[in-house]
């Protein structure tokens, strides 16, 4: 249970919409067991005075039918009011939930998460919180309401015989607990089982959705279709174990529920309080014990789900509990770009044989373009990875302004470096929106001039900034998405741009034309251009060549 504390901390944030959903869950259960007794000694109570003439115009029909009208009427609203402001509830905590987890997978660098796949990071932050609302709508939201209302029915009965009170909440109150910790047992392994399988099925969905070419190429389509398949079934036989646990979880309310009846008729059949016999109030008895067990029945049920909510609390917590290993000064942005100084850099990944960066020295001046060379794996990303802190150089100084680049606010190197790396990502959003990530105030007009500048213009003339480009931008082409990663550099206030093979996938013509507008745009901006192709290297005040870690001057 201490993997829900981190979890738990957070819905203080939002007590008073769940507080406010417990009251309404209360008043609910309240109405309910309070509609079915008065009803039943209504009608009880009618039969047993229109036997007798001269007490039937004695009995006042007036107040308890004015009283099952207004439970019936309370609880209906209650009902309503409970479900509209509960979820309401689960789903800003959900929202909080989520943007918190978020704030602390952002600042992790790619080293901590190289053993997570894109796809299980994913599901973490969806599936898994998503699990957590267990706590709140199955959890504690029917404990909470059916201990308060046993107590008011507690006091209900009380009024009329203690005796019959202490029995029936005793009972009721000792099946609360009970209830929990026995289907909390059973649904552990199962619920663990159902999340695990349940992951396992949506990664493999999305490798086999992926690699749809290389399966067909290899002729392991159908393979990997029978291992889904598998692997579908088993998360259907898990699913089927949790049924069952539901079915047998409420065919054990139903049979205690007969039981106590049983118990409480036997108990005041002869008498109840006064009343010898008990007459009509034996009716209100019976009717009350039947409705309590409401009080009951979503606590069974939710308690064999809090394996799966524990489990998914458990692959949460690695993540939340991880320190960035990226640390971060406090130093706000300079107000003007005067260098970038790279001195003696070197770098070696894990397990390499020899350093992708080796005593590497580079001086960037404001205004000043720059293009770098190399063959592929040479270290020209890398280098642009250490510029971002992506990775700490493991010898070596990057400086900013004559300050060490790590003294600088996160916020302020994002403010100051532009970086366009290989894969441009695109939401599953408008085009609009897609642009605006790069300037949150840009008008309408600014992003049609930026689209235009690196010839995406049709884009917004033919469907309109608001046409959506769904998930990944899959409705655009690789040259197209590459270009939109290029307006949002235009778009983006930063001094220093970082291009990192900008225009792969476009044709020369198109090449040449959008770098000359980028650089048109700005031309006191400083450029450090990572390319393999040659069509804007005229334009650059210098060309260096990448070889063995370090950088020379390139000729010819």
């Amino acid at each position: 249970m201490g993997d829900l504390k981190p979890f738990l901390a957070l819905y203080r944030q939002h007590w008073g919409r769940l507080s406010l959903g417990i009251l309404l869950a209360v008043l609910t259960l309240i109405g309910s067991i309070g509609l079915l007794s008065l009803s039943g000694w209504f009608i009880a109570a009618t039969a047993v005075a229109g036997l007798v003439i001269t007490r039937s115009a004695e009995f006042n029909y007036m107040m308890p039918a004015g009283g099952v009208r207004f439970l019936s009427v309370s609880r209906t609203a209650a009902r309503w009011a409970e479900r509209v402001v509960s979820h309401d509830a689960t789903f800003r905590l959900l929202a909080t939930l989520r943007t918190w987890f978020f704030q602390r997978l952002a600042p992790l660098g790619p080293g901590q998460l190289k053993d997570l796949r894109d796809g299980d990071l994913l599901n973490r932050m969806v599936a898994d919180i998503d699990a957590l609302d267990h706590l709140y709508l199955r959890l504690i939201t029917p404990v909470v309401a059916g201990a308060v209302a046993i107590l008011a029915l507690m006091g209900l009965i009380a009024f009329f015989d203690t005796r019959l009170s202490l029995i029936l909440g005793g009972t009721l109150f000792a099946l609360l607990l009970l209830f929990p910790l026995v289907f909390y047992r059973l649904g552990l392994k199962p619920g663990q089982a159902l999340s695990e399988r349940l992951t396992g099925l949506r990664l493999a969905l999305g490798d086999w959705l992926e690699a749809q070419s290389e399966l067909a190429v290899f002729g392991a389509t159908q393979a990997q279709r029978q291992r889904l398949h598998e692997q579908e079934q088993a998360l259907l036989d898990g699913q089927r174990a949790m049924a069952r646990l539901t079915g047998l979880s409420q065919a054990l309310i139903t049979s205690l529920n007969g039981w106590v009846l049983l118990l409480m008729i036997w108990l005041g059949w002869e008498q109840m309080g006064s009343a010898t016999p008990p007459g009509p109030l034996l009716a209100l008895l019976v009717f009350a014990t039947l409705a309590s067990f409401e009080a009951l029945a979503p606590v069974a049920n939710a308690f064999q789900h809090l394996g799966h909510t524990l489990s998914a609390a458990q692959r949460l917590r690695p993540i939340l509990e991880m320190e960035p290993d990226q640390q971060f000064g406090d130093k706000t942005a300079p107000e003007t770009f005067e260098s970038l100084s790279i001195d003696a850099l070197g770098y070696q990944y894990p397990g390499a044989l020899d350093p992708v960066l080796d005593n590497l020295n580079l001086t960037l001046k404001a205004g000043e373009k720059v293009a770098i060379l190399g063959r592929t794996g040479c270290g020209k990303s890398t280098l642009l990875d250490l510029l971002t802190r992506q990775f700490s150089p493991q010898q070596g100084q990057i400086r900013l302004n004559g300050e060490a680049l790590e003294s600088y606010q996160h916020r302020a190197l994002t403010q100051t470096l532009c970086h366009i790396s290989q894969r441009v990502h695109i939401f599953n959003d408008t085009l609009a929106d897609n642009l605006r990530i790069a300037a949150p105030q840009a008008t309408d007009a600014q992003l049609v001039v930026a689209l235009e500048q690196v010839e995406l213009g049709y884009l917004a003339a033919e469907q309109g900034l608001m046409q959506w480009l769904g998930e990944g931008g899959r409705q655009l082409s690789g040259g197209e998405r590459r270009r939109l990663g290029l307006a949002r550099a235009l778009l983006h206030p930063a001094p220093v741009l970082l291009l990192d093979e900008p225009t792969e996938g476009l044709d020369e013509g198109t090449e040449a034309r959008v770098l000359a507008a980028m650089l048109a745009h700005r031309p006191d901006r400083t450029l450090l251009y990572i390319t393999h192709r040659r069509a804007a290297l005229a334009q650059m005040d210098r060309v260096l060549l990448m070889d063995n870690g370090q950088l020379a001057e390139h000729e010819g």
